[in-house]
């Protein structure tokens, strides 16, 4: 069993780029369109998919344990997570794959500050958020086709996959351990 500990980074557009757009206040960012007292802010430049329902849920979540339980993947969108209420959290990203898993060694975590998110790029391994505090909220942006499982034969009860889900329990396989910052 392979044994890792993260260092957690802050996430910036810049240290998240491999994984997906950072969503969030950024210094700098031109405006996009203003119109009737409304000012927006840089467009968000993701490939959201198309061909499939768009759901749009809302996640709670509490303090997370150190531990990574699993990594899951989209290969039809870019599946989004916005703070919610504006706790921090952390999300642990990876984009290499070795034998249909997340190869463990490329592992990042990443600490999202306030009111921001990431629209991952598809096919990008990822845990759930990591809540820091309970009640922690989420806005999630997916598609519909996420939420089907045409895996019958799980070896372990999260496992999954469907039209645009590779999920897989990895705490048989590797302890990732996260501390909390």
């Amino acid at each position: 069993m392979i044994t890792r500990t993260l260092t957690i980074e802050d996430a910036t557009p810049e240290s998240i780029a491999p994984y997906g757009v950072y969503v969030g206040a950024q210094p700098g960012v031109p405006v996009y369109a203003a119109w009737s007292g409304v000012t927006i802010y840089g467009a968000l430049p993701a490939e959201i998919g198309s061909g499939g329902e768009l759901l749009h849920v809302r996640m709670e979540a509490h303090a997370f344990p150190a531990q990574l339980a699993l990594m899951e993947r989209h290969f039809k969108h870019a599946q989004t997570y916005l703070s919610a209420n504006g706790k921090p959290y952390v999300m642990v990203l990876g984009t290499e794959t070795e034998n249909g898993l997340p190869q463990f060694s490329s592992l990042r975590a990443f600490l999202f500050r306030e009111a921001s998110g990431i629209a991952l790029h598809p096919g990008t391994w990822h845990e759930f958020p990591l809540a820091l505090e309970d009640d922690t909220r989420f806005t999630v942006m997916t598609r519909h086709e996420a939420h089907q499982n045409d895996l019958t034969d799980r070896a372990y009860p999260m496992d999954a996959r469907g039209p645009d889900l590779e999920r897989f329990e990895i705490r048989h396989l590797a302890e990732i351990i996260i501390p909390r910052p």
